[in-house]
This record gives structure tokens, C-alpha cells and sequence, in this order.
């Protein structure tokens, strides 16, 4: 029997590979000849220039010392400013990078600086998911969730839904 931690690990597996064939933009940190990625072929291309490829093939080309991100989430200035932007708003979720949770976990370390005041992101978004979760609201109503926001809050909405039909009267006596 399928459990609902199963489901939802097949659904984040799924959003993985949806993160991991989305676009991401690398600076190159070398002249290039020519670069051959998915038939798709690249001449002259000039350090510093920016190339937009899937974000595995970005990964790739940063593992050969090619290129770098050409942002990285993970800078100081834009953590702090998510932080003070969930903090101060504390009735809806606020905008931030696609990706954002993925995006994380791939640039960050266990001795990154940033994890402390990133889990507190995290759990302040969590925590305004839960109480428009408990208020039952469509997830077309919310602006700003994220992709993996959107699948965890489809799994609560219907264990939610399902708590609610068990423990609601029946109205037939029983």
C-alpha cells in the first residue's frame, strides 16, 4: 500500500527533474572555441559572456571550470532581504526566486553562514502555509508559492480534507 509520504516523494522526485531541465544563466570564465550541448552548438564564445542552458548542463559546465552562476541565491544581501520581507509580512507569503528551495539546497553547504537564517525562511513560510492550509483555501487563491510550496500544500490540503470528512457529523445517526 502507497503511503502519502510516497506519493509526495514521487512528486517532489518529479519536481526535481523539472527544476533540473529548467533554464539557468552561467557566466563563461574562458574564451570557447566551441561548446556542443544537446546538438544545440556554440562558436566563439567570449569570456564573461552569458549563456542561458538547462540547469544541469550549467552545473556541468561549472564542474569542468568553464563557468559560474550568473546569480547565486545564496549571497548575503538577498537572504536577509527575504528574511525581512516574510518577517514583516506576516499574512502572505512574499515573492521570491523560482526554485527557491532546490536552488538552496544546491548552493549551499552544512557550514554555510546563511543555513540559520535560511531555515527561518523556511519556517516562516511554513508556518503561513499551514494556517491557509487550516483555513482550507484554493491554492489558485495564494500568490508567491513556489513549486515545491505548491506540491506540499496539495499533499496538506487533502490529508486536511480528509481529517475534516472524518471527523465532521455525519448526519445520518451514526
Amino acid at each position: 500500500m502507497e503511503t502519502v509520504a510516497d506519493v509526495f516523494r514521487r512528486i517532489l522526485r518529479s519536481l526535481e527533474i523539472e527544476y533540473e531541465n529548467s533554464e539557468s544563466h552561467v557566466v563563461l570564465l574562458r574564451d570557447i572555441q566551441r561548446l556542443s550541448v544537446l546538438g544545440h552548438v556554440f562558436e566563439n564564445l567570449r569570456s564573461g559572456s552569458t549563456l542561458k542552458v538547462q540547469r544541469w548542463i550549467g552545473r556541468r559546465l561549472e564542474e569542468a571550470g568553464v563557468a559560474e552562476p550568473s546569480e547565486r541565491i545564496l549571497e548575503q544581501k538577498n537572504i536577509l532581504q527575504l528574511e525581512w520581507r516574510e518577517r514583516n509580512n506576516p499574512g502572505e507569503l512574499q515573492p521570491v526566486p523560482e526554485y527557491l528551495y532546490l536552488r538552496v539546497r544546491d548552493e549551499s553547504s552544512k557550514q554555510d553562514a546563511m543555513l540559520e537564517i535560511i531555515k527561518d525562511i523556511y519556517s516562516l513560510r511554513l508556518r503561513k502555509l499551514l494556517s491557509l492550509a487550516s483555513k482550507r483555501v484554493s491554492p489558485s487563491m495564494i500568490e508567491n508559492l513556489t513549486r515545491e510550496e505548491e506540491a506540499l500544500y496539495q499533499v496538506i490540503l487533502t490529508i486536511i480534507d480528509e481529517w475534516m470528512s472524518f471527523i465532521m457529523p455525519r448526519g445520518d445517526g451514526k
